[in-house]
């Protein structure tokens, strides 16, 4: 993919979640730079923020289209840019994304689901057992209703193995950008209360001040 953004915090940001579920990404600083990155090679998806520095966005968005119909996301805050919006939609943009960029709302158009095949797979810790792609979560003989989050949170967990995460190292592997404090410590208290805890392991997953979550390192034996 390429990413046209003008910020190289927000870029940084992206580009590590790209990392993550394993899509290279190359990132140009402004518009005009943009448009010599897709002359040079034609990326799978371009996400070009709604304002670009020397070519505006939706002349940029224009001259691509006249040659080529790689999928364009535009990004744009939630306010403040309708004009723009109108604009790149009617130059020939594909969709508008939110800005800062999710991940999980991008992939799709590389095609590439938010859990990628490794992450398909079974996984399992103690008596907990995961199958992501069925939805479906147990431990030992109940069954645990879990929304997509939550689901995605205690696969990564799992494949932790025990090791700390991070609030920022959960933000980016679950929502694909840098979320809320509260936001990670709600759906975990959440995920907590739903797996329960047992006599052997305890409290399956375990707040570590000042650090982040992990699994009981039982779990992981």
């Amino acid at each position: 993919m390429l990413l046209a953004e003008p910020d190289p915090a927000t870029a940084a940001q992206f580009m590590a979640a790209a990392d993550h579920m394993g899509i290279r990404t190359d990132w140009c600083r402004d518009g005009a730079e943009t448009l010599l990155a897709v002359g040079a090679e034609v990326p799978t998806v371009l996400i070009l923020a709604a304002h670009t520095d020397n070519v505006d966005a939706a002349r940029v968005v224009a001259t691509i289209r006249s040659r080529s119909d790689v999928p364009i996301l535009v990004g744009a805050a939630k306010s403040g840019d309708e004009r723009i919006v109108r604009e790149v939609l009617a130059a020939g943009a594909s969709a508008v994304v939110a800005r800062p960029y999710d991940i999980t709302t991008i992939a799709p158009f590389a095609g590439i689901t938010t859990l990628s095949p490794a992450e398909d797979s079974v996984v399992t810790a103690g008596p907990i057992r995961v199958n992501p792609s069925g939805y479906e979560t147990r431990v030992g003989n109940r069954e645990v209703q879990l929304t997509q989050r939550e689901l995605e949170l205690l696969v990564y967990l799992i494949k932790r193995r025990g090791h700390v995460a991070s609030q920022s190292e959960i933000s980016l592997a679950v929502w694909g950008h840098s979320a809320e404090t509260n936001t990670v410590a709600v759906h975990v208290k959440r995920l907590r209360e739903k797996l329960g805890s047992d006599a052997q392991h305890g409290q399956f997953i375990r707040t570590i001040r000042g650090a982040g979550y992990r699994l009981a390192p039982s779990l992981c034996a």
